[in-house]
């Protein structure tokens, strides 16, 4: 046990160096491209964060048979924790602006929230036209990606080398590691306290795979780029949808094996669809403050806590 706790602390730490620097070189490429801060967020600084659930899904997706169940858990997980977890503490310390979040960002990421969990009401089997649906929201969140508009921030005087994109690269590789090391020791710990896979998806996978979020939210608003990290929110739920979770739909299907969306019927977990309906809880009020513009207060950043929290002890109950 103490050799666990001495690498989770050893993966933390690595976690922690890596999102400082991933942050300050996505902040010098932004303003030298005059790339909006939010952009930042929501393509390169959301594709760092989201490695660990990438991979996760990845591996398990080609087990035999696939870890479904792990997948989807992990994925509802995250981001559910995205917003009432890492919102709510990171409110705590900080006035998170929700008002530089644009509208069409907030549709694309409602609309992917709902269309991945209406599935789970209406469908057994994942087939192919849910598979396209998800395609196509791909195809059209990129093509929103692509006609995003600049900055008019003035880069004169700006000193840009391109060895930035080198140690980018780097801290993206550093977020992959510390954040494996930390998750792996973390899942030693749980297993042996008897913790079912669907549980462990939805609570230890989902909280560990969205610490580099928090971190990112974190030292994003203590350096004064919040624009990076609420940004960043957005951006790692809508990519842990599709860019996540279909591609484990596309594997699974492609190995011939059945993608059961109504397969986490654990008891403790999704009956009566709990999760799904929280997932869509969480997504909702993430959309009302964004529509509203309001800058989340300590007492709203404890409400989140407090719901998050309740349904963690839900879950373990």
């Amino acid at each position: 046990m103490f050799n666990q706790v001495i690498f989770l602390l050893v993966g933390l730490t690595l976690l922690l160096v890596s999102v400082d620097r991933m942050i300050e070189y996505s902040d010098r490429i932004a303003k030298y491209f005059q790339i909006s801060p939010i952009l930042i967020g929501l393509t390169l600084v959301a594709f760092g964060t989201s490695a660990p659930e990438l991979v996760i899904t990845l591996f398990a997706s080609f087990n035999n048979p696939p870890n479904t169940d792990a997948i989807i858990g992990n994925v509802i997980g995250s981001n559910i924790a995205n917003i009432l977890l890492i919102l709510g503490f990171s409110g705590l310390f900080f006035k998170l602006d929700f008002g530089k979040i644009s509208i069409k960002e907030i549709l694309f990421l409602g609309i992917a929230t709902i269309y991945f969990s209406v599935a789970f009401f209406i469908i057994e089997v994942a087939n192919f036209i849910y598979i396209s649906g998800f395609v196509l929201l791909a195809i059209l969140f990129l093509n929103y990606l692509r006609t995003y508009p600049n900055t008019s921030e003035n880069n004169n005087g700006l000193v840009f080398s391109k060895t930035v994109y080198l140690y980018l690269a780097l801290s993206f590789i550093g977020i992959f590691f510390g954040g494996k090391v930390f998750l792996s020791q973390a899942l030693l710990i749980f297993t042996e306290v008897g913790l079912s896979e669907a549980v462990i998806g939805i609570t230890v996978l989902a909280i560990g795979t969205s610490l580099p979020e928090l971190i990112t939210v974190l030292i994003s608003y203590f350096k004064r780029k919040g624009d990076i990290g609420i940004g960043n929110i957005v951006g790692s739920n809508i990519m842990n949808i599709l860019f996540v979770f279909m591609p484990s739909l596309i594997i699974v299907h492609l190995r011939n094996f059945e993608y059961h969306l109504s397969s986490i019927n654990d008891a403790n977990i999704l009956n009566n669809d709990e999760s799904i309906i929280i997932l869509v809880f969480a997504t909702l009020i993430f959309i009302a403050l964004s529509f509203i513009k309001i800058k989340l207060s300590k007492w709203m950043a404890i409400i989140l806590l407090f719901c998050y929290f309740s349904y963690i002890f839900r879950i373990l109950l």
